[in-house]
């Protein structure tokens, strides 16, 4: 069985192209154009690579930003698609703000599992970075 072969340019490029979408803490995995674990070695090995202190600066926020990315549920997809449409806060004690925490609440609840997985990935990323050159510095 052979692994296949990825262009790093291209694997790169559909990456950012996929962080400008649709912004959101929980993003479907099925979202990017390559496994996580290829995006996840392209970027370590830009890290590696980039000595430039803004573009390391920015490869760095994009792979912890690689924890938002998890596998979802057609559920999980339908609670995410919810809490988007809910909108800016309402004011406190209106009826609309009342809809809009009822709202929160019906969809959070499904959601926990999938945010303690990003929880838990994002400290695994974070660890990594430590090992990676400049990893020890701030994030941006």
């Amino acid at each position: 069985m052979t692994t296949p072969s990825y262009d790093a340019r291209d694997v790169l490029d559909r990456y950012m192209a996929a962080l400008k979408g649709k912004a959101g803490l929980i993003r479907d995995a099925a979202e990017l154009a390559h496994p996580k674990d290829v995006v996840r070695a392209v970027l370590q090995h830009c890290m590696r690579t980039i000595a430039e202190p803004t573009q390391h600066a920015f490869l760095k926020d994009a792979y912890l930003s690689l924890a938002n990315f998890q596998e979802l549920s057609d559920a999980d997809r339908n609670a995410v698609r919810r809490l988007s449409e809910i909108g800016p806060p309402q004011p406190p004690g209106t009826d609309a703000h009342a809809a809009q925490l009822k709202s929160i609440g019906e969809v959070a609840d499904p959601l926990q599992v999938v945010i303690e997985k990003i929880k838990a990935e994002l400290a695994v990323l974070t660890q990594e970075l430590k090992s990676l050159p400049g990893g020890n510095a701030g994030t941006g």
